[in-house]
């Protein structure tokens, strides 16, 4: 196991990841599916993408994509599709998800209206991930979360040098390997399980 899959592994286990995906120049891009209700449920955003350059102003982040299906002689007729930029509509919640310290997960519309039933109908681009702390070495991922991935890859990486065994004996000493991920790293895990869950109301 090398980083990047102690990292996924880790990642899994809280149920969402730490890392940034996107920067203010070169956004992210995420997809997602319209179910006819007054919000929207995202990944972690820290960010909307600002770099529009259009007005009126905010735009370019948030797309929504509608196609007109209409019945016509007894069939179902696919019409037009019309792509709309409705940055400048939407509001990212929970209201103090920045002021905490927090991502936002999930976006509601100023104009009340809702997001259309569709499949991959809206387009958002920003930085997701984590926002990032005072004294973070990357961008969105606490230090002990880091640390926490460094050792659980040494640690599989020991048991493959074990072959995979539960335990060996080297000079008189006996090391025991658990298989599972160590007591250290998933009592970091629990620390960060809950954290999703903060303040997510409005």
């Amino acid at each position: 196991m090398d980083i990047l899959e102690a990292q996924a592994l880790i990642d899994g286990e809280i149920g969402y990841m730490f890392q940034q995906d996107g920067t203010s120049s070169v956004p992210a891009t995420r997809l997602y599916d319209g179910d006819a209700s007054f919000d929207l449920a995202t990944d972690d955003i820290v960010s909307l993408y600002g770099g529009g350059g259009c007005t009126p102003t905010p735009c370019g982040a948030v797309f929504e994509t509608v196609t007109n299906i209409f019945l016509s002689g007894g069939i179902w007729v696919t019409g037009t599709t019309t792509t709309t930029d409705i940055t400048a509509d939407i509001i990212l919640k929970p209201n103090n998800f920045a002021a905490v310290n927090l991502s936002s997960r999930r976006m509601v519309r100023n104009s009340g209206l809702s997001f259309q039933l569709g499949t991959q109908n809206y387009k958002v681009l920003g930085i997701f991930g984590q926002p990032r702390n005072a004294g973070q070495v990357y961008a969105g991922v606490p230090n002990d979360i880091m640390r926490a991935t460094i050792r659980l890859a040494i640690h599989y990486y020991k048991m493959r040098d074990t072959a995979y065994s539960d335990m060996v004996q080297g000079q008189g000493v006996r090391e025991k390997y658990n298989k599972e991920i160590p007591i250290d790293v998933m009592r970091v895990i629990k620390r960060y399980s809950h954290t999703r869950f903060i303040t997510r109301s409005s």
